[in-house]
Parts: structure tokens; sequence; C-alpha cells
């Protein structure tokens, strides 16, 4: 089934407050255009600009209504934008609103203009006396002319340095146990642990750091996860993969760390989107648009590449963290071991720029060139190192920093919703913090800010190591069915041989 949702800039969401939330007590409206962002089950509508309204295009008495050149002169902007229409209202009350026969009958009466003219659903928004927002689409009906229905939206995300979500009590109600959380809730009280249980959180890299980061949120209460990884438990992988087994080797990552999630969970629920996928598929791409936050556990360019991308055009907050890990020629001491963790996206410094991955050596891996053993062999390590293994209690701390710079963006603690880039270095145990990092003047991504499916870029592609490793795991289960029915066909034929010992009963 899908769902619905609504972002919209921090600098905009202020723009719109000023306008809307008037102090003569009065409700105002206003129009704005949208473009898409279409996930796997979520569509997003990303606020790209405001059409505030000119002298003698509405009329302000206590309610108030557009007049309809006012309607006329947005449509032509969303169309010639080939954007989608929003109408913005306010109303004098707190929290998620619902709407009047009123609010009801203006939209209802330009959704089939608006879905004729834009080929877009007309998205209504209402904005109350506290900064939260509530959002609906108006979604054509299949086969029926100017039919429209009115589809709820689960959210309305605000994004600056801290997202804000307002949430559809209705569609998307708190789940926790105060019992069991009683610690955790303690720490920020029960209306942010009610926040936290209605995040959708993607997880994209399932290994040592992955994995704890998964164990860590799901003890703190998240309901909602979506795991990306297409890779398998190998037998060298359980000295560094949380909450997975002996039984687990061959499996799909995703799927051990989904049982793990199932036993820590400290909610009452859990509900897990295991995708067998690559980031760098459509498929992983399409399911991480569902989040409302990425936690970033790749160490390989073009991944990186795309969750850049994701993080700017598509406005999901992306917290990215990595591990190097250096020794002697023998590998038998550590010269020395860092770590880093940041959140990227809006107002914040892209990881092209902060020097994570380059985009020649994303090129490389969309190639395939990065998997030839031949084609490595040759590469300067200067300019492209290979996956650097590392050990679990270097990968712990490390996924404590992602999920602590998670809190920050989301709780804001003490009003600071940035900490800045995070260096721990374990040989001589100390952090460097640095907030002054910035993109490069003429950045790609902060040029796609916003932009959604419209970016003009598809950054996802054919990853033949990806489809080779869901083979390869296909391959197995289809040889094991073979053993297992073979093993009881023997076993069948040796009951029948005991049968015709016994009585001496010939079989046909």
């Amino acid at each position: 089934m899908r769902s619905y949702s609504v972002i919209i800039r921090d600098d905009l969401h202020q723009q719109l407050f000023t306008h809307l939330v008037r102090t003569d007590g009065q409700e105002d409206l206003c129009f704005a255009t949208y473009v898409p962002s279409t996930g796997a089950s979520r569509s997003t509508a990303i606020l790209s600009q405001v059409i505030f309204p000119e002298e003698g295009e509405r009329n302000v008495h206590g309610n108030v209504g557009f007049l309809p050149h006012y309607f006329e002169r947005a449509l032509q902007i969303a169309r010639a934008n080939k954007q989608g229409l929003m109408l913005l209202h306010s109303h004098h009350a707190k929290g998620w609103q619902g709407m009047s026969e009123d609010d009801v009958t203006a939209e209802l009466r330009i959704a089939p203009a608006t879905f004729g003219a834009t080929e877009l659903p007309l998205v209504g928004l209402t904005i109350g006396s506290d900064e939260s927002w509530s959002a609906r689409y108006w979604v054509k009906v299949p086969q029926q002319r100017r039919a429209f229905i009115r589809q709820w939206c689960d959210t309305v995300r605000v994004l600056g340095k801290k997202l804000t979500i307002t949430f559809n009590d209705t569609l998307l109600s708190p789940t926790f146990d105060n019992s069991k959380q009683l610690r955790t809730i303690s720490a920020w009280g029960s209306s942010t642990q009610e926040s936290f249980s209605r995040l959708r959180i993607g997880i994209v890299g399932l290994g040592s750091v992955g994995s704890i980061v998964a164990e860590i949120l799901a003890r703190t209460g998240i309901v909602y996860f979506t795991l990306i990884d297409f890779d398998a438990v190998e037998f060298k992988n359980l000295d560094r993969l949380t909450n997975v087994f002996e039984s687990d080797i061959g499996r799909a990552k995703v799927l051990a760390i989904s049982d793990g999630i199932k036993r820590s969970a400290s909610s009452p629920t859990v509900v897990i989107n295991a995708c067998e996928h690559s980031i760098c598929e459509k498929e992983g791409y399409e399911a991480a648009l569902n989040c409302d936050i990425l936690i970033s556990c790749v160490d390989r360019p073009w991944p990186r590449q795309v969750l850049n991308f994701i993080a700017y055009a598509h406005l999901i907050p992306v917290i990215d963290g990595g591990i190097l890990v250096r020794t002697n020629k023998e590998n038998t001491s550590i010269k020395g071991a860092d770590w880093k963790a940041q959140t990227i996206g809006f107002r914040r410094t892209c990881l092209e720029c902060l020097g994570q991955y380059t985009s020649e050596n994303a090129a490389l891996e969309m190639s395939g060139k990065l998997d030839d053993p031949e084609y490595i062999k040759g590469l300067d390590k200067s300019v492209f190192m290979d996956a650097h293994e590392n050990v679990f209690v270097f990968s712990s701390h490390l996924a404590s920093l992602e999920v602590l710079q998670l809190l920050t963006l989301f709780i804001a603690p003490s009003g600071i919703d940035d900490v800045g880039q995070q260096m721990h270095h374990f040989v001589i145990g100390s952090m460097d913090i640095n907030k002054t990092l910035m993109c490069h003047k003429n950045c790609f991504f902060q040029g796609i800010v916003g932009k959604g499916d419209y970016a003009g870029v598809t950054v996802y592609g054919q990853h033949d190591a990806a489809a080779n490793a869901r083979n390869k795991r296909a391959m197995m289960i289809v040889e094991k069915q073979k053993r297992k029915h073979q093993s009881v066909f023997n076993l069948m034929h040796q009951i029948r041989i005991w049968i015709d010992n016994i009585f001496k009963i010939k079989f046909f």
C-alpha cells in the first residue's frame, strides 16, 4: 500500500509560517509548486517554489478564499516549470489539522484542473499556530472522469540542520513499551520516544558497522527499518556481525539482521523491509526513498555517490561513517586506525567535497572495474584503496558515533543540531571535530537540492557484483532443496527395504 509525505526546506517553512499564521488572528493562504520524489512504496512532494498572492488575488475575512485568477496564475507557473501544485492555508490550532467542509470543497474543486494541467495530484497543506503541518494528496480515481480521492499523508518533514516531523497520529501512531523502555524514555521523555518510534530509518550496508547500528536502534525503540544490502553472510564475517551466527552462513545479510532486530527490539512491534539489492540498483535506490533518515555503512565510492545524490536531490539526510586501519607490511601490528562520522544533506557539506569518495572512482566501480582483480592489481593505491577490513571494537565505536549523529539531527539537544564531522584516532585516543568544511563553489550536489525525480540524472544502474551475489544464493538454495529431496527419497527407499525384509512384501 502506497503512503504519502511532504518535505519542506526550513527557509521556505519560515517564509510560509510568517505569511500564513497572521498576527491579526485571521487565516491566510497561498499556492506553491512541488516536485515528486517517488520511492518503492512512498510518494513525497518536495515543496519547490512559493507563489505568494498579489493584491486582489484573495479575500481575507476571518476565513480566507482565493480568486480564480490567482489559481490560474499559480497553475501556469506550475505547468511552465513542469511541477505539481500545492494549496496551503492556516488554521489557528495546534498539531495535525483536519479539514472543514469549506476546505474540502476548495481543494476538490481545483483538483481536476490541477491534474489536467500538470499530470500530478493537487497537494493540500495546513499549518497550525505551533508550526505543525498536515497534508493530503488528491489522487485521481482510475477510469472515472473527474473523480478524485483524498489520501492523507503520514508525515510532513521540515529539513534544515535539524529534521522536524509532524506525524499523522491516525495513520502513524506511536508504538513503545513504557516498562521495557523506562531508562531510554528517562533520557529524553515520552514525546521524543513517540517520535522515534515513528521514524523510518534506512541502514545501507549490513556489515560490521551496519549490524551494530541495527542492534542499537532496535534496543532504542525504532520500529520502522529498511535494510539494504545485496551480500550474504560468510564464515569470515562471524567475528564482526552482531546477532549473526553460524546457522546464518549463506543467508542474505538483510534477512539475518532482520531476525536479530526482532530478537533485540524493545518496541512491541517492528516493521522491517529487507531489500536484497545494492543501493546502486533501482530496487535499493527506491527502497531508500521510503526513509526519513539514511545511515550509510558502506565503504565503496559508487554507493556513497548514490547516497550523496539522495541526500541533496531528495532531501533525505544521510549519516555516513568509515574506518581506515593501517598496519605494518607483515600485518602484525597496527600503525594507525581512524574513523569518521558525519551528517550530510541540505545546509551541510557533501561527501564528495569532504573527500569521502571521488566521482572518478565511482565511475570505475559503476563500470565493474573495481570488482575485477586484474584491474585492481594494476592500480596505484594512492588513487584507489580497496575496502579496508575492520574489527568489531572499531566498528562498535563508529556505529555509536553514527547513531549519536542521528540523535543530534533529530533531537538537537540544548539547541545543538550539528556537531560537525567527528574523526576519532585510536592510537592517540583523541577526536577531531570540524565544522568549517564547505562544499566547493561549483559543487554539483548543491545545485540539485530538492530536485527529486526531476534532477535529470540517473545514479543507479546494473550492479554485476550484486546480481552475482543473489544468483549464487539462489543456486545454493536450489542445491539445498535438491539435497533435502534426495535425503527424503533415500529415507523412503530405506523404509521400503525394511518393510520388504520384515513382511516379505514386494512393492511396485
